[in-house]
């Protein structure tokens, strides 16, 4: 494909951003708050990947689909990318022009309005992920194989690939058997110990898509991409697989923020260094994500390991964190002591509080993740308090685990 059409092919495609997800297993951490308007590094929000490849890309439009509390995501959208972006964005509520019942269903609901911009491609993408891809090679293979749908996949390990669609591809890229988040996860071939997943990316033919989707519609009210379109489109034998490349020598950057210890490991990841993102590959109209924030307010600051402050997060004199993410918002006092654990956004944390003295007392059922991380959100903070008052464990259930969790969230 000449560089002309290429380009010709960028410019003309659409980005559709599904951008409507809670991502229940973060408990509270999305209580209040949409997946992809979750905090990441210092000032940005989980979003701002998906649409940072959308503006590198050369793609020029982008719908963004939202539903489950969707303000603090729409106030970031109008104050960051609709004014700064370097995209055309369109914010699409699900709560007005809805409900989205499934993936696909949201596409099902703004058919009309993708039908008015005319595009020859979308590309259906995650806004909840995060990643740095250039858009441009894999539109440009979707043609050139003249598949039906491309579908962009990474390695993850076997023990995590339950969570994702997981694929088989023949040397061609031709995806032969595809299962949505099966029990038994298929091993990739080539790479042992892994599977090959989907990232919930894809690129179609807009009237092609358009014309599976009414075919489907009718058959199944949650629509989905997952469940339901790419089963359809592997039993045509008209699914390719694009594989995200590596950086040069490093593996492809792609987490999945989908559980507490995978917030909380991205962050002490970027504190640390073990994440280096492309700054050829910018986020435009806010600073880089990546840097350890020194907008905080913070005082008296030891050499904390592993820390990541939030900004407009406030830490007082002699506190003492170890492992600790203080997302943007947070005031945690002075003489503090806190280790392996998330401060949501909501939270204040009074003087002299012990989270590990607060945790003997009310026994180890405070624990949230299998990693051990603690989420100390103002609603977690209230059920500590109540439990140290009652001198008992609070569980969720009688049943469950008193080492997995209280009552959702600390």
């Amino acid at each position: 494909m000449s560089q002309s059409n290429a380009r010709h092919a960028t410019s003309a495609a659409l980005a559709l951003v599904l951008a409507g997800g809670r991502g229940s297993r973060l408990h509270d951490l999305t209580s209040a708050l949409a997946k992809p308007a979750l905090p990441v590094g210092d000032v940005g929000r989980l979003i701002d990947f998906t649409l940072a490849n959308v503006a590198n890309s050369g793609i020029p439009r982008a719908l963004v689909l939202t539903q489950y509390e969707p303000d603090a995501l729409h106030r970031h959208l109008n104050q960051t990318w609709q004014r700064f972006g370097g995209i055309e964005l369109d914010v699409l509520d699900g709560n007005e022009c809805g409900p989205f019942n499934g993936t696909a269903d949201a596409v099902v609901k703004i058919s009309d309005q993708i039908d008015q911009e005319a595009p020859d491609h979308v590309v259906v993408l995650a806004g909840d992920h995060l990643y740095q891809m250039d858009y441009r090679p894999f539109i440009e293979r979707h043609m050139l194989s003249n598949a039906k749908v491309t579908v962009g996949a990474v390695h993850v390990p076997l023990a995590d690939a339950d969570q994702f669609g997981v694929m088989t591809a023949g040397a061609d890229g031709l995806i032969t058997d595809f299962a949505e988040k099966p029990a038994s996860p298929a091993e990739a071939p080539d790479r042992p110990g892994h599977a090959f997943a989907s990232m919930g990316i894809y690129v179609f033919t807009w009237q092609l898509l358009r014309q599976v989707l009414a075919e489907l519609a009718p058959l199944h009210e949650d629509l989905d991409f997952g469940k339901h379109v790419l089963p359809r489109l592997v039993a045509e034998r008209g699914a390719y697989v694009y594989a995200l490349p590596g950086r040069g020598q490093a593996a492809p950057l792609w987490r999945d923020l989908g559980t507490v210890d995978a917030y909380h490991g991205i962050h002490a990841d970027i504190a640390s260094g073990r994440v280096a993102l492309d700054p050829s590959w910018p986020v435009a109209g806010r600073r880089a994500i990546g840097l350890p924030v020194r907008s905080a307010t913070v005082s008296d600051r030891p050499a904390w390991p592993g820390h990541m402050i939030g900004q407009g997060a406030s830490v007082g004199e002699r506190a003492q964190l170890r492992n600790v993410v203080v997302m943007p918002g947070a005031r945690v006092g002075s003489d503090v002591r806190i280790d392996n654990a998330i401060v949501t956004g909501d939270a204040v944390i009074p003087d002299g509080f012990d989270l590990s003295a607060a945790l003997r007392q009310c026994g180890d059922s405070c624990l949230v993740s299998e990693g051990g991380i603690r989420l100390l959100s103002a609603q977690a903070m209230s059920r500590l308090a109540g439990a140290k008052r009652s001198a008992k464990p609070h569980y969720a259930s009688a049943d469950e685990s008193p080492r997995r969790m209280l009552a959702p969230g600390l």
